[in-house]
């Protein structure tokens, strides 16, 4: 995972070990630093203003001086997309540069299930007459993964695009989102309680279906049936979800 401190800890002991990190997302990034202002994004947006706001800038700013510092002794750094490899080179590259490291930062793709899913759903024109008008999320429910964001988006659609009948008098098919994901603990179940009532007070509870640790066949299932994949992470630092729904055709 890319524990720095750890790493720079053992490598203070043991100087002649050489080390190696794969690093999935950085544990503060440049983008994370410029999200305190009030024109940012992401969880701490605008979270900079006033006192606190500044204790936790020069906080976060010197967090970030100490991680490029211990980042710089890691020997052999791999990271799971380009986005993390742009900010493992940003914050631990002029570090490395000074420790004359040899090995420059490396992308190594995590695996994902693209052979499955492309032997289980058929891209056909056929197959896609078995597609619904569902929008599909699969995603953790953690704060990141923004859920929020994407009951409020599809309220806004569902009212926006309200057509009781066609034009040759049939009801038109019903439009929904299906949220998959797993559930850590309690904190996340509570989670999806809280997005539960969001969707009850929206109205689109009818629409919205939620479904928390979900096996791979039922995940097969909704991939085959949707036609829509979302992802409304800000900065997501790879999104196998994205992937998998590229694999099957959304």
């Amino acid at each position: 995972m890319g524990y720095a401190f750890a790493l720079a800890f053992s490598k203070f002991f043991f100087p002649t070990i050489p080390t190696g990190a794969y690093v999935h997302y950085p544990t503060i990034s440049t983008d994370m630093l410029g999200s305190l202002d009030t024109s940012g994004q992401g969880l701490n947006a605008g979270t900079g203003k006033g006192l606190r706001g500044f204790v936790k800038k020069q906080y976060w700013h010197l967090f970030a001086n100490l991680y490029s510092r211990v980042g710089g002794s890691v020997d052999i750094v791999m990271t799971n997309s380009s986005w993390t490899a742009s900010h493992i080179r940003t914050l631990w590259g002029p570090a490395r540069s000074k420790r004359r490291k040899p090995h420059p930062v490396s992308v190594v793709f995590p695996p994902c299930a693209v052979d499955e899913i492309v032997r289980s759903i058929s891209l056909t024109q056929e197959a896609e007459k078995d597609r619904h008008q569902t929008i599909l999320y699969i995603a953790q429910f953690r704060p990141e993964k923004n859920h929020t964001l994407l009951l409020r988006s599809f309220a806004r659609f569902l009212q926006s695009s309200s057509s009781p009948a066609t034009a040759a008098g049939k009801a038109d098919p019903p439009k929904r989102l299906v949220l998959i994901g797993s559930v850590r603990d309690s904190a996340d179940a509570t989670r999806v309680y809280d997005l539960r009532l969001l969707a009850h007070e929206l109205q689109i509870t009818k629409n919205t279906t939620f479904i928390t640790d979900a096996s791979f066949p039922t995940i097969l299932t909704h991939l085959r049936t949707a036609s829509v994949g979302a992802n409304c992470m800000w900065n997501e630092h790879f999104g196998i979800g994205v992937v998998e729904y590229l694999a099957a055709g959304l």
